[in-house]
């Protein structure tokens, strides 16, 4: 681990970009399996009319799938609240960077920062994203498992 932070401190301007990209293809891997959750129980109709009730900013908090998830309803919080950490983990890792800029903060607590936001948030995004989602193989038109109890009675389980 030790050998991991000191190559990545080498070049903090790489760890930054890097947590980034990731962080944000992890955000959004979560957006897709919670804008599957709200489409639950719900015809196509309903949630673009659901959809159009909130801005953009709303969406982008999730407030429209906090408000009208119907389906594992306490998985759906748990998801919105460990994306809210994730934002908050962000925001805080883009000050301390803009303080290494100024010198402020050295370029191994960047990397520390870069390895924690990774192992923290990026790799359980991946991970749940994972395992909801359906093989390839299958062929159905479905991206994540949950979504062939689309039309049954029991909206508290996740399976």
């Amino acid at each position: 681990m030790q050998q991991i932070i000191k190559n990545l401190s080498t070049d903090p301007s790489i760890c930054i970009v890097f947590s980034l990209i990731i962080f944000l293809t992890s955000s959004s891997s979560n957006y897709s399996i919670l804008a599957s959750m709200l489409k639950m129980h719900r015809s196509k109709s309903a949630v673009k009319k659901l959809k159009k009730e909130y801005t953009f900013m709303q969406k982008m908090r999730l407030i429209h799938v906090k408000d009208n998830c119907r389906h594992a309803i306490k998985f759906c919080n748990g998801m919105i609240i460990f994306q809210k950490i994730g934002w908050i983990c962000i925001a805080l890792y883009l000050i301390i960077s803009l303080l290494f800029t100024f010198g402020l903060f050295s370029a191994t607590v960047i990397a520390w920062f870069t390895v924690g936001i990774f192992l923290l948030f990026d790799v359980p995004s991946f991970a749940i994203h994972t395992l909801l989602g359906r093989p390839i193989i299958v062929g159905r038109f479905k991206e994540f498992s949950f979504e062939k109890y689309h039309n049954t009675e029991d909206h508290k389980s996740l399976f």
